[in-house]
């Protein structure tokens, strides 16, 4: 499911340029559906992040020791990477605007940009995340005590986050929107719900039934038939915005977009399910790009804007499909390589990347162990 997500998240940014600059280019539709049909990848992780919280911490007991040794991993293996790279991309972005070095000009910005995640255009994620941490403690203690009301959980999210856009929209004008953990409270309860009840959902998916195969095939059906309507519905909404300027209420894509990727993010769960004890060296390919997948987060916009500094100068359509496609794969590529190489040079490294596999299998955590392989919450 993170390897899904990043391909959604590298997938977006690839393709950001190109959705400006081939406006005029008889490709700009595969360009625009690429861009919008791929922006599952944040709300993926969210989502992630809550299932694995829950499904690791739901039912065990969340003493207060235990609440302080889970912020102080917090800290360390996220945090801490967090700030070195928002510092790295500051200085990056400060250098290629030319604007003249200011020492207390730029720490007075960076700050502010720490604070709200927009250092580079992708770390508000972890922003998020962040004050999902903060709100986790509370949140499972809230659930345990009314945990025949867990199933409601994700309408209370879905109710949460609009009541958040539509006020927003009405009368606070909230600046940066999406650096607050309310513009996607629905990704994560539904992750919450979807870790509290996931021995049951997995049960369900793969008995042998044949009264829970009709009732599957019926609602995977109308599921997909919903999940095909909304991501058609953005992606033209996006379309008539782009090139013709069809300008509709912002909460119509909003909309359209919410329902496609929380549908999108239990699509992934219900494939990861069916394929998750299978083997294969394309699934092999996808597990290693998952555990991995924060420090390619991290990493794979340096990548592409090293790449764009070598554009390709032609006329062809294809060719230029090709250049941004080469985009794509040499982000996740060297992202991967460069990931790879630095956390093998010892296991000081997690101050760049968080706590990674090969640090993972020499750590003598406090912790409990969790339910599932250590590489799979690596670094949530």
């Amino acid at each position: 499911m993170r390897a899904f997500a990043m391909f959604g998240v590298v997938m977006v940014h690839a393709t950001s340029f190109a959705t400006v600059d081939m406006r005029e280019d008889s490709l700009f539709g595969l360009y625009n559906f690429l861009n919008i049909f791929s922006k599952f990848g944040t709300t993926t992780f969210i989502f992630l992040s809550a299932f694995i919280l829950f499904y690791t911490y739901f039912n065990q007991p969340f003493t207060m020791s235990d609440t302080i040794r889970f912020y102080k991993k917090r800290l360390k293996f996220i945090v801490v990477p967090y700030v070195l790279f928002s510092g790295f991309y500051f200085v990056l972005n400060w250098y290629g605007s030319g604007t003249p070095w200011d020492t207390s000009l730029m720490l007075e910005s960076f700050w502010l940009k720490l604070a709200i995640g927009k250092s580079h255009a992708h770390l508000y994620f972890i922003i998020i995340n962040i004050q999902f941490y903060l709100l986790f403690p509370f949140l499972l203690f809230m659930l345990k005590r009314l945990r025949k009301y867990a199933a409601a959980f994700v309408l209370i999210g879905i109710t949460l986050q609009w009541g958040f856009y539509i006020g927003n929209v009405l009368s606070w004008d909230v600046p940066n929107r999406n650096s607050w953990a309310f513009s996607f409270l629905s990704y994560y309860f539904l992750g919450a719900f979807a870790g509290i009840y996931y021995e049951k959902i997995k049960a369900w998916l793969l008995s042998q039934h044949s009264s829970d195969s009709s009732w599957r095939k019926v609602i995977f059906v109308l599921t997909g038939a919903v999940w095909m309507s909304a991501s058609t519905i953005a992606v033209y909404i996006m379309y008539q915005e782009r090139l013709h300027k069809v300008e509709l209420h912002p909460l119509v894509f909003e909309a359209f977009w919410n329902a496609y990727t929380l549908i999108t993010a239990m699509i992934f769960l219900i494939i990861a399910v069916y394929i998750g004890n299978k083997k294969s060296w394309l699934l092999g390919v996808m597990r290693r790009i998952g555990v991995y997948s924060f420090g390619i987060y991290l990493v794979h916009p340096f990548i592409l804007a090293i790449y764009r500094k070598f554009p390709l100068n032609t006329d062809s359509s294809l060719l230029k499909l090709a250049w941004y496609g080469g985009g794509f794969f040499m982000a996740i590529a060297a992202s991967y390589v460069v990931v790879y190489a630095i956390t093998r040079l010892g296991g000081w490294t997690w101050i760049f990347f968080g706590k990674l596999p090969g640090q993972l299998r020499d750590s003598r955590s406090s912790e409990k162990p969790p339910r599932m392989a250590p590489e799979a919450k690596a670094w949530l």
